[in-house]
């Protein structure tokens, strides 16, 4: 049960709802329950929330735009590399082979700045492109922010080992789980991990 401050705008002299010893930083902007440093999880209203009530304010995303977000996440890489071949194609015909050569290089340049794009978007958000785009993010299951080796190693790599010794078998029923009703597949719950509904970025 938590306790409800009478006067919400001070939470001095008061102790944690969950650790009684330790003294409150914050007042639960949902349940006006007191927390302390341990317990504070910062919404992404960036208002204060205990770390039993940010999940509640955080909405699930759909299915049909987790599964877009991929899409754009996979085509994404393509994009440099194409124009990259088509243009190094054309001027190889026009101005020489050197030129088209410089433009494919060009082109696999292009790839791995999105790669390096989409590691940057994930350290610092949570988000890959597509992610961003569609105003969706991976979180933990308790609503805090995700780490990258958690985005990388548990949520890519851990369910790509598990799927080859299934013989993909997991792969398959992976996607599957995001009909459940927290919406979240199999690599989400390796992870403990979670993709809810955020702001799209500013254009």
């Amino acid at each position: 049960m938590y306790q409800t401050d009478p006067n919400p705008t001070r939470s001095g002299g008061a102790f944690c709802a969950d650790h009684v010893e330790r003294a409150a930083v914050t007042i639960c902007n949902r349940c006006g329950g007191y927390a302390c440093d341990a317990c504070l999880r910062v919404g992404l209203d960036r208002l204060d929330y205990c770390f039993h009530c940010v999940p509640l304010t955080q909405q699930l995303a759909e299915p049909g735009t987790r599964f877009l977000a991929v899409l754009m996440d996979l085509f994404a890489p393509l994009v440099p590399l194409f124009i990259g071949a088509v243009l190094g194609g054309l001027l190889e015909k026009t101005v020489g082979a050197a030129a088209g050569t410089v433009f494919a290089m060009l082109g696999v340049l292009g790839v791995l700045g999105v790669f390096g794009y989409q590691l940057y978007l994930l350290a610092t958000t949570g988000q890959s492109l597509g992610k961003r785009t569609l105003g969706i993010k991976v979180v933990r299951a308790d609503g805090s922010p995700v780490d990258l080796g958690r985005l990388i190693f548990l949520r890519n790599i851990v369910p790509a080992v598990i799927g080859m010794v299934t013989c993909n078998l997991f792969s398959l029923a992976d996607p599957l789980f995001i009909f459940s009703n927290d919406h979240r597949c199999l690599h989400d719950h390796l992870a403990d991990t979670k993709v809810i509904k955020v702001d799209p970025p500013r254009r």
